[in-house]
C-alpha cells in the first residue's frame, strides 16, 4: 500500500467502531492500519481523506491535529471473512487518546476544546461547500427540528410542557440570524483526542459540512462535567468573537433535544424497551425542567398539544 514501508511489528489497538486497527512500524515510521471490516465505508473513507486534505487548507496555524491518510485500498471479501469487500486504510498515529467516557471536569481542556471548536467555525465556509461537501442553510435547519417536534408530539409520549417549550424556543426567528460555518459535525467521546492539558487531535472528520456551528456545541457538550460547562462556552465566546449572539442558547437547546431524538429512533425502531427508557428520561428531564410547575400529561396529537 505504501512505497519503501515494510513494518517490522505490530500491535493490536481498540476498535474504535471501526473494525480492525493494529499499530504497524519500522524502524523510521509508525502508521494504523484499519480493516473497516463493520461495514463498506469505502465511501467513507474517501470523504475523510478529501475532509483531510480541507483541513489542512483552511486550518495550517491550529495547535491540534487531525486524521492524515497514506494509503487506502480495497481487499476481497475472503481476507477478513466479510460479505463485501473490505477497506483497508494507513493514517499516521494521532496523539493522546480519546476521552471516552469520563467527563471532563477539568478548565483547562474544556477551555482547550472551546477553543478548537472555536477554530474550526472560524474558516470560510466557501471551500468546504466549493468541495461539494453538504451545506445546510438556518431556515432549512429549523424546519427539520419543528418537523421533529411534530412527529414527537404523536408518539404521545413526550410531556406537553416540554414540547410546548421546546416549540415556542425553536420558532423564534431571532434564534436563527446565523451564518452557517464549517463544523466538525461528529463530535463523540471517541472523535476528541486528549492528553492530561488539552485537546491534541479530532478524528471522524469525514462529517465536515457547511451547518449552525451550535450543532458541535452541543455535543461537545455532551462530554464536559456541568461544573465547567460555563467555562466552556464563555472560552468559546471569546476565541470566536465573531460567533452570532444565540449560538449558546441554541446549543443549550439542541443539547436537550438529543432525548427526543433517541425516543424518535427508538420509535422508529419499534424498540418498546428503548421507547419507555426515553420516555422516562423526558419526564425526567421536565421534572427537573419546570419543577415548580405542576406536571402536564404528555400530548397525544401534533396538532393539539396538551399545555401544562
Amino acid at each position: 500500500m505504501l512505497e519503501d514501508f515494510a513494518p517490522a511489528r505490530w500491535t493490536p489497538l481498540p476498535s474504535l467502531g471501526q473494525g480492525i486497527r493494529v499499530l504497524v512500524e519500522d524502524d523510521d515510521l509508525q502508521l494504523v492500519a484499519t480493516a473497516q471490516t463493520r461495514l463498506d465505508r469505502a465511501a467513507d473513507s474517501a470523504t475523510a481523506a478529501e475532509a483531510g486534505r480541507l483541513y489542512d487548507a483552511m486550518y495550517p496555524h491550529a495547535d491540534f491535529t487531525w486524521p492524515h491518510l497514506r494509503a487506502i485500498t480495497e481487499v476481497d471479501a475472503k481476507y477478513f471473512d466479510t460479505p463485501s469487500p473490505t477497506t483497508v486504510t494507513l493514517t499516521d498515529p494521532l496523539p493522546g487518546a480519546p476521552v471516552g467516557d469520563e467527563p471532563i471536569a477539568d478548565i483547562a481542556r474544556a477551555s482547550s476544546l472551546a477553543q478548537a471548536l472555536a477554530t474550526l467555525h472560524s474558516a470560510a465556509p466557501e471551500p468546504v461547500a466549493d468541495a461539494g461537501f453538504a451545506v445546510e442553510e438556518p431556515s432549512r435547519a429549523q424546519f427539520q427540528i419543528l418537523e421533529r417536534l411534530d412527529q414527537a408530539a404523536g408518539t404521545g409520549r413526550v410531556p406537553a410542557t416540554l414540547l410546548q417549550h421546546w416549540e415556542e424556543e425553536f420558532e423564534k426567528v431571532s434564534l436563527w440570524h446565523f451564518l452557517a460555518t464549517p463544523i466538525h459535525g461528529s463530535i463523540d467521546e471517541m472523535s476528541v483526542y486528549t492528553d492530561q492539558e488539552r485537546v491534541l487531535a479530532l478524528s471522524e472528520i469525514g462529517r465536515l459540512r457547511v451547518a449552525d456551528p451550535a450543532i458541535d456545541l452541543a455535543a461537545a457538550s455532551a462530554l464536559i462535567d456541568p461544573s465547567v460547562l460555563p467555562t466552556f462556552f464563555q472560552e468559546y465566546r471569546e476565541s470566536r468573537t465573531r460567533a452570532d449572539e444565540h449560538v449558546v442558547t441554541r446549543a443549550e437547546l439542541l443539547a436537550e433535544f438529543a432525548v427526543l431524538d433517541w425516543l424518535l429512533e427508538a420509535v422508529d425502531s419499534g424498540d418498546e424497551e428503548a421507547v419507555a427508557d426515553a420516555a422516562k428520561l423526558l419526564d425526567s428531564f421536565n421534572d427537573v425542567l419546570f419543577q415548580d410547575q405542576p406536571r402536564a400529561s404528555a400530548s397525544s396529537s401534533p396538532e393539539t398539544p396538551a399545555t401544562g
